[in-house]
C-alpha cells in the first residue's frame, strides 16, 4: 500500500472516530434536557465536566481534520452542535467555579458561640480504616460527626467516641444505608425516619448551639440511580429494612432518591424563618435538575457556589470525580470553612464544613420557587412513594 493510500485510510478512520465521539457527546448532553427519572438518563447529570472536556478534545480533533483534509457539510453540523453542547455544559457547571458570585457569604465573626463544625463522611460499609477516621476526628475536632453506610462493626469499633461526643443517634445497617450521628451539641428530639424507602433511614434533630440557638438538622443518604434493584421490589413487594441490594435485579431509577430529597425540601420550606442545615451523601451532583429543584423548594443555600467543585467521590479515580456529599443551609448562616479532607479508605473523601449562625445574615442569592416547581415536586414525591 502506498504512503498516500495509508494517509487516506488513516484520515477516513479518524473521521469515523471523531464522528462517533461527536454523536456520543451530543447525545449525552441532549438526553439530560428531558424530564425523566430513568437511571440511564439521570446518570448523565454527573459527568458534565468530563463531557465538556471530551467535547473540547473532539473540537480540537475536527480542527486538525480541517487543516489536513477539510470537512464535509455534516461534519460542520456536528461541530456546530458540539459547540452548543459545550456552552450548555459550561453554563451548568459555571456556578461551581471561583468565577461565579458566592451564594453563601463568608463569616468574619470572632465569637464562636454560634459556630458549628460538621464532619461528613461516607465510611463505605466494608472499609476497615477506623483508626484513620479516629485520627481525622482528633485533627479536625468537629462539633458533629455524621457518618453514612456504617454497619454494626463500625459502631462497635467507634466505641469510646461518646466520651467526647455525648449526644448520639445510632442506626447501623448492613445494606449500605446506615447512619451514625455523634455530637458535642445537645440534640433536641432526635429521630431516625424512613421517609420513602423502609431500608433507607434519614435523621431529623434539633441542635442547641453554645449560644442557646436551636438549629434543625437533617442527615440524608438516599439511594442513587443506577444500582441494582432488589428482586422482591420488582415483583411488587417492599424492601426489607436492612436488606442488601440484589445484583441480579433491574437498575434503580432516580424517583425514590428525588422523592426523599424533595420531601425534606418541602418540610424545610414549611418550617418558616428558622435556621436549618441539610447534610449528607445526596448521591446527586450539585448541578443536577433535581438538586436545583431541592434548593428552590427548600430555599437553602449551597456554600459550594462560587467556591469550586469540591468533589468528594470517587477516591479511586482522578478523572471521574463528582460533588456528591453536600451541606445546604438556610440564609441564617455564613461560611467559615468548607474543605475536602484526605482519603482515609472509603470511596468518598470526608468533608468538613464550619458555619456561623448570624441572625442578621441575608442573601440576595436565596433560591426561590419557579413556576411549575410545586407541581413537579408533588409529582416526584408521589412517584417515589408509589415506587416503593
Amino acid at each position: 500500500m502506498s504512503l498516500k493510500s495509508e494517509s487516506k485510510s488513516l484520515h477516513f478512520y479518524c473521521r469515523i472516530a471523531m464522528g462517533l465521539l461527536a454523536l456520543a457527546m451530543i447525545f449525552f448532553t441532549v438526553v439530560t434536557l428531558f424530564r425523566s427519572d430513568a437511571w440511564w438518563v439521570r446518570i448523565f447529570d454527573f459527568p458534565r465536566v468530563q463531557i465538556a472536556l471530551l467535547i473540547i478534545i473532539a473540537l480540537a480533533g475536527y480542527a486538525v481534520l480541517r487543516i489536513y483534509g477539510g470537512l464535509r457539510f455534516w461534519e460542520y453540523a456536528l461541530v456546530g452542535a458540539m459547540g452548543l453542547a459545550l456552552i450548555w455544559q459550561l453554563i451548568s457547571i459555571a456556578p461551581y467555579t471561583i468565577l461565579y458570585p458566592r451564594q453563601m457569604s463568608d463569616s468574619h465573626a470572632e465569637d464562636d458561640s454560634n459556630r458549628i463544625s460538621i464532619l461528613i463522611y461516607n465510611v463505605l460499609h466494608d472499609n476497615r480504616e477506623v483508626a484513620a477516621l479516629r485520627d481525622l476526628i482528633r485533627d479536625t475536632d468537629p462539633d458533629l460527626l455524621l457518618l453514612s453506610e456504617p454497619t454494626q462493626w463500625w459502631l462497635e469499633h467507634l466505641d469510646g467516641l461518646e466520651d467526647d461526643y455525648p449526644y448520639t443517634l445510632y442506626q447501623p445497617q448492613e445494606n449500605h444505608y446506615g447512619k451514625l450521628l455523634y455530637s458535642r451539641l445537645e440534640l433536641i428530639d432526635p429521630e431516625v425516619r424512613f421517609l420513602i424507602d423502609p431500608g433507607v433511614p434519614s435523621i431529623l434533630t434539633g441542635l442547641q448551639l453554645r449560644s442557646g440557638t436551636i438549629v434543625t438538622l437533617y442527615g440524608v443518604h438516599p439511594r442513587p440511580p443506577g444500582l441494582k434493584r432488589p428482586e422482591d421490589q420488582e415483583e411488587g413487594g417492599g424492601r426489607e429494612a436492612g436488606g442488601e441490594d440484589d445484583e441480579n435485579g433491574e437498575r434503580e431509577d432516580s424517583d425514590m432518591r428525588d422523592a426523599e430529597l424533595l420531601l425534606i425540601a418541602r418540610e424545610v420550606g414549611e418550617l418558616g424563618d428558622v435556621p436549618v442545615i441539610v447534610a449528607g451523601d445526596f448521591n446527586d451532583v450539585a448541578w443536577s435538575r433535581s438538586t436545583h429543584l431541592f434548593q428552590r423548594t427548600s430555599g437553602l443555600l449551597d456554600p459550594r457556589v462560587g467556591r469550586g467543585f469540591i468533589n468528594t467521590f470517587n477516591t479511586r479515580s482522578r478523572f471521574m470525580r463528582y460533588p456528591l456529599d453536600h451541606v445546604f443551609a438556610s440564609r441564617h448562616f455564613r461560611l467559615v470553612e468548607l474543605r475536602r479532607l484526605p482519603d482515609i479508605g472509603s470511596d468518598h473523601f470526608p468533608m468538613l464544613v464550619v458555619l456561623d449562625y448570624d441572625p442578621g445574615a441575608d442573601s440576595d442569592e436565596e433560591p426561590r420557587p419557579a413556576a411549575g416547581d410545586e407541581q413537579e415536586a408533588d409529582e416526584a414525591i408521589e412517584e417515589g412513594k408509589n415506587e416503593n
